[in-house]
């Protein structure tokens, strides 16, 4: 079943030991390397050797296309969200989930992927291989619930065999002073 409205929730998945709201590729080198090592010695050595390499390609994309399409914000690396309630627990790495409105988010403080940032890439996209006409695109918020008119998206309720690669819609909120209460509230690192 395809969704064609924007969900109202977005999804922040995290690891409690490492905490909320932090994005890897905000540290130093040596710290993220060091974080991107634990998670693989916790069983989930689908991050490969040239994670952060590529991680940080697909983020200096995602910079760059922030700037042209919403101009500057209050955090120069985004914090990473899922549109509506993906609080499902698959990704092992980061059990713990906080879903939290859309509407909290300044519209002009958020971009969409779809997919994900690093699948949408297109750096990261071998060249023959040609995708949706959502793929290597950065949305603003207008612009992600015409995509989902048009195209929908799959309903989170299904599993992600079911939904397939373009199993969800990545959320980059530039700004967090709206999370500051939700930290405080929640006792979050």
């Amino acid at each position: 079943m395809l969704l064609h409205t924007l969900p109202a929730v977005i999804t922040h998945n995290f690891h409690p030991d490492r905490g909320a709201f932090r994005n890897v590729c905000a540290l130093t080198t040596e710290d993220a390397e060091r974080i991107i090592a634990s998670i693989r010695l916790g069983g989930h050595a689908y991050l490969k050797e040239n994670y952060l390499q590529r991680r940080m390609l697909s983020e200096n994309w995602l910079i760059a296309e922030r700037r042209r399409k919403i101009g500057e914000t209050p955090l120069s690396h985004p914090i990473y969200f899922f549109l509506g309630n993906m609080a499902d627990g698959w990704d092992k790495s980061r059990p713990a989930s906080i879903v939290l409105p859309l509407a909290i988010f300044d519209p002009g403080m958020i971009t969409f992927t779809f997919p994900d940032s690093m699948t949408s890439c297109p750096f990261l996209r071998p060249a023959d291989q040609s995708g949706e006409p959502w793929h290597g695109q950065v949305f603003t918020e207008d612009e992600i619930e015409d995509v989902i008119a048009r195209y929908g998206f799959p309903d989170p309720a299904q599993s992600r065999e079911v939904r397939g690669r373009d199993s969800f819609i990545e959320v980059q909120v530039w700004d967090d002073r709206p999370l500051e209460d939700i930290r405080r509230q929640a006792s979050l690192p």
